[in-house]
């Protein structure tokens, strides 16, 4: 189970690593989009195009993995706090089967979309530029493949009853929980 942890891990800190590159490209991008237009009457080709089609998804889909290992996720627990510690453990186990059931629907959804605009070369036209916009569809199917993984793993630990996820080590060295750099 660890090796395999492991594994998502190091995927998961890659696939987040994407995902902040995409957030400084499109900074940098949309900063010298506005310079331009406002210097030189030039703005940058593709900038709108790019930032809804490339970076958003990028951002909104590539770090979901790292916010689920962190156990991160926004929980609403109004009425679960009320059970007592081990019913609380056990559906959250239970749940853990659950979001993966509904994960590996969405990856399935969003992998046969991503082959179908494949398949037809999709694209979007900005200022009479055609910019291929089919190759981050697949950010989604991949993000929620592993999410499904992850979950199929943390529901396995539950029935194991496995220490794997009760690790207290930061599982992205360098970084701690809150999200700051580690010095």
């Amino acid at each position: 189970m660890r090796s395999v942890l492991k594994v998502v891990d190091a995927i998961t800190l890659v696939l987040s690593i994407l995902a902040a590159f995409a957030i400084v490209i499109m900074m940098v991008q949309v900063t010298l989009d506005v310079v331009m237009e406002l210097l030189f009457n030039k703005p940058l080709p593709a900038t709108l195009t790019l930032v809804a089609k490339y970076y958003m998804p990028m951002v909104t889909f590539l770090p979901l993995v790292y916010v689920e290992r962190l156990n991160q996720h926004v929980a609403a627990d109004v009425v679960t706090q009320f059970l007592p510690m081990r019913g609380q453990k056990h559906l959250a186990g239970w749940i853990f089967l659950l979001s993966a059931a509904v994960c590996a629907l969405l990856t399935y959804a969003t992998w046969v979309e991503a082959v179908d605009k494949f398949h037809t070369g999709s694209f979007a036209m900005e200022r009479n530029m055609k910019v291929p916009i089919w190759p981050v569809r697949f950010a989604a199917p991949a993000s929620y493949g592993l999410l499904t993984l992850l979950f199929v793993l943390k529901f396995i630990a539950y029935i194991a009853r496995s220490t794997a996820f009760e690790d207290k080590r930061h599982p992205f060295p360098g970084f701690t929980a809150t999200g700051g750099y580690d010095e």
